[in-house]
């Protein structure tokens, strides 16, 4: 029977509705396979308050990732989840969504212009997911994305970028709308900043007062940051002699670990008047979801634009120190920057 409603809509947008329909039967399929993979093992539910990050950054115009975090109160529900595909320009956040007593994710949404995302998952572990995403939209479609390996939860504590307000999204710094001392404070700090700390080794930060907190644990990731604990207190923001954190690759080669650059820290609240709109903050969180601390990097680049950037700028920091070869899907403290090429 035709409906009132399908007769008032174009030829073009039923056949979409078709396709979309029938796309959505074949995942559901595959979903289906993907689910019975993931419960050959026990099901089980996450740690509350644990993040999971799957990703592929490293495919031109296609990057895509899932990121969600369990609910710090609820294992059986997750707080936030993000789904990002560059190949069909969406980007879908999504609150409160439900895991089953199996420990399954089933997750799905309409997008603008007719289209839809998916992602279904099942924690066949605690901290081991299997899963699969897919974007539809228009003349775009990612195809089933699959992550079918271990994938590791960080822990009960948040590292959110980009995290509210002017900042929610940003990945490089917004010098367009800086006034010209805003830009110069930028551009000062990013110099001493090179000056001071270029070539320092993690020996030589020690004796200047950094280290790594003794419930740390062993350095298995190859990202690590050091704390000064009294630059952490003197309550000075923006020095470049008195940064709160610097964080270091550790080699593959067994060489030096190379510094990646300082992380500033300020007081959770209101946004510091240093250097206006151009640095982007993102925050730690409690295990009872309070913020405890706004930060930001300094990245140890040539170029301040990408010095300030909200995300790992692998092909700037490669340039300027030769001795840091970046390896693919090794951590999870900082996500690489898009494309050089779409790059400020």
């Amino acid at each position: 029977m035709t409906t009132a409603t399908s007769l008032m809509r174009p030829a073009s947008t039923q056949r979409r509705h078709r396709l979309l329909r029938r796309a959505l039967v074949s995942v559901s399929v595959l979903v289906g396979a993907l689910l019975v993979m993931g419960g050959t093992a026990q099901a089980a539910l996450p740690p509350r308050g644990a993040s999971f990050s799957f990703h592929d950054h490293h495919t031109a115009g296609k990057n895509w990732h899932v990121e969600l975090k369990v609910d710090a109160k609820n294992p059986k529900r997750i707080a936030t989840l993000v789904v990002y595909s560059q190949l069909c320009k969406s980007t879908v956040a999504k609150t409160g969504v439900p895991i089953s007593d199996a420990g399954v994710i089933a997750a799905s949404g309409g997008l603008k212009g007719y289209g839809r995302w998916q992602v279904n998952a099942t924690f066949s572990a605690p901290t081991t997911l299997v899963g699969m995403m897919r974007v539809r939209r228009a003349n775009c479609d990612t195809g089933v994305l699959s992550y079918p390996n271990a994938i590791t939860g960080d822990g009960h504590t948040d590292h959110a970028h980009g995290s509210g307000g002017h900042d929610r999204g940003r990945k490089f710094p917004d010098f367009g709308s800086a006034s010209i001392r805003e830009r110069k404070q930028a551009r000062g700090l990013h110099r001493r900043v090179l000056k001071r700390w270029t070539g320092i080794t993690p020996a030589q930060a020690r004796r200047r007062g950094f280290h790594r907190p003794r419930d740390a644990g062993p350095v298995v990731q190859y990202m690590f940051h050091v704390y000064n604990r009294r630059y952490q207190r003197d309550d000075r923001i923006f020095d470049a002699k008195r940064p709160e954190s610097l964080m270091y690759w550790r080699r593959t080669d067994g060489g030096e670990p190379v510094l990646l650059g300082p992380m500033f820290r300020v007081p959770p609240g209101k946004r510091p008047s240093f250097a206006g709109p151009i640095p982007i903050y993102h925050h730690h969180t409690s295990k009872t979801g309070r913020v405890v601390n706004q930060m930001t990097h300094v990245w140890m680049v040539k170029g301040p634009k990408m010095a300030w950037a909200n995300c790992l700028p692998v092909f700037h920091l490669q340039q300027y120190n030769p001795a840091f070869k970046w390896v693919p899907d090794t951590n999870r403290i900082a996500k690489p920057c898009p494309d050089p090429v779409s790059a400020p």
